[in-house]
Order: C-alpha cells, then structure tokens, then sequence
C-alpha cells in the first residue's frame, strides 16, 4: 500500500492559508512574497501526482472534484446575490455574478482556480500519451502566458492552459524523482530571495508577469526549498498533523474563504490590517474545521 507524503499535504496547507493571507490588506512586501510561489506550488503539487488516465475516467474525475464544488460555491453566493437583489429591488450584482459564473471571468472571484486546474489537467492528460506531448504542452503553455491570451467566454480555459508549464514542472519533479537536499535549498532560497527583490509581482490569474523566465523560475525554487523546509519540521508531530489537515481540506478551506471572501465585509470598520489578516485566518481556518466534521461535507469534498 502507498503511505502518503505529509510533506505535500503540508505543502497545499501552507499554500492555501496564504492565499487566505492573500487576500487580506496586507503589506506589499508581504504580498509580493505570497505571490512569488503560492498558486504556482498547487499545480505543481497537482503534477508531482499525475498519473495518466483515461480520458473519460480524468473527466469524470476531474468534473466531480472540481466543477462540481465550482458550481456549490458559486450556487451560495448566487443565491445571496439574489435575496439581497429581491430586498433591495436591484438585480445588477446577481445578473453581473451570473455571467461570471458561465464565463469564469475576473468577477467570479478566488474559484476561478478550479476551473484553471480543470483544464490544466484535462489536457495535460489528454497529451500525455504522445512521445512528446507533456513537452509541447509546456511550449504552448510558455506562448499563451507570454501573450496573455484571453476570451470573455472561456471558462477559465486559458488561464488553465498557462498554468500547464507549473503542472508539467511538478510532473517532471517526481518523474526525475529530485530530492531535495540542504546543497539544492540553500540554493533555491538564494534563487527565491534574488527573483523577489528584482522581479515584479506575479498574478497566475491575470497572467502577469512581468519578467516571465524569472517569474516561473522563482515559482519553482520557492517551492523545492519549502518542500525541503517542510520535510524538515515535519519532526514537529502538531505542526505537521496541523498544517497536512488543512493541505487535504484545501478544497473545503477555498470554499469558506470564497464565501467570507465574497459575501461578508465584516473587517471594514477594523483599521488594523494585521489583525483582519489574524481574524480572518482564524475564521476560515476555525469554520473549515467545523465542517470538516459532517458527514455530507465529507462526502462532497474528501
């Protein structure tokens, strides 16, 4: 039987509690920070554990684990768009959100990473069986970035489609089977620090990047040193059974973050940005864990 690497779990425990993070005031150093690696280390994570399929099962798989808590997400926001629309006599935020839903654009809001990772994996998947399939994908994950290609009706298809070069990256982690040493992290961290301070911010979703080489480049080695920091400390029994609790609930974590996120402003009136950021860590990170209790929740997103 296959034990399961905490390290990895540890790893989308600490990528979805930044984006979290993220998605708070905070300062823009820090943000920076977050930015360099966070949604880049999920598809990675997502390609460290490929394994072809066939296509019919990948799809099956991938509507039930993706699309479907896409569609309960955006169904409870929806719905609170539309109470409020009937209180207040103005339908334009549920009509605006509904086209959001059916296109995937800007105003859906943080799902839009399942739909990317959805066709991410679709076609990753599809070409794997070519001799040279997970390479020209690659490329024409490179081209799509750099051009920043988009349509208003895409679903997230384009975004999904750049974000392959991060999924094939962590593919070819595992195929090559890299370990991680003190040498290589060291190094990676240097890399990171250096591609941080001279290099803008990257936006996975808007498909900025201001210096694309640089930007994929410090994605990767951000990731390999905290993959080796994490083997580290996961000695530590409470930081890592806390950290891989959250990396295998990460889709639940999305889903109450989306909706705090998108429905309450519950830390307008709070001046200070660090403690909304402590709050609202808190709150998604304490409600998850509440949930991940019942039974039904269970079933739908574990």
């Amino acid at each position: 039987m296959t034990v399961r690497n905490p390290v990895f779990d540890m790893m989308k425990g600490v990528a979805i509690l930044l984006m979290v993070l993220g998605h708070s005031q905070i300062h823009p150093s820090l943000h920076h920070a977050i930015y360099l690696f966070h949604i880049p280390m999920f598809f990675m994570v997502s390609g460290y554990f490929f394994r072809p399929k066939e296509p019919s099962v990948c799809l099956k798989t991938d509507l039930k684990r993706l699309i479907v808590p896409y569609l309960i997400f955006a169904a409870v926001v929806f719905l609170k768009f539309l109470v409020d629309a009937f209180r207040l006599q103005d339908f334009s935020t549920p009509l605006r959100f509904g086209k959001s839903i059916l296109t995937g654009d800007f105003g859906i809001g943080p799902i839009w990473f399942l739909l990317a990772l959805f066709w991410c994996r679709e076609i990753f998947n599809a070409v794997s069986k070519w001799k040279w399939g997970a390479l020209l994908a690659s490329l024409a994950s490179v081209a799509v970035a750099v051009l920043g290609l988009k349509s208003e009706f895409s679903l997230g298809f384009w975004v999904g489609v750049s974000s392959i070069i991060f999924y094939a990256l962590g593919f070819l982690w595992a195929k090559k089977n890299v370990e991680v040493n003190l040498g290589m992290a060291v190094f990676a961290l240097t890399l990171s620090i250096g591609i941080f301070l001279g290099c803008g911010e990257m936006d996975v979703h808007t498909m900025l990047y201001p210096c694309y080489p640089l930007n994929v480049v410090g994605a990767l080695s951000t990731t390999l040193f905290l993959y080796w920091f994490l083997k580290t400390v996961s000695r530590v029994a409470w930081l890592q059974k806390g950290l891989a609790f959250y990396g295998r609930w990460s889709l639940l974590l999305l889903g109450v973050h989306y909706a705090e996120f998108m429905l309450f402003d519950w830390y307008a009136k709070i001046p200070d940005m660090v403690t909304v950021a402590a709050l609202r860590l808190v709150v998604d990170a304490g409600v998850t864990l509440g949930l991940s209790r019942i039974p039904i929740v269970k079933k739908i997103f574990f």
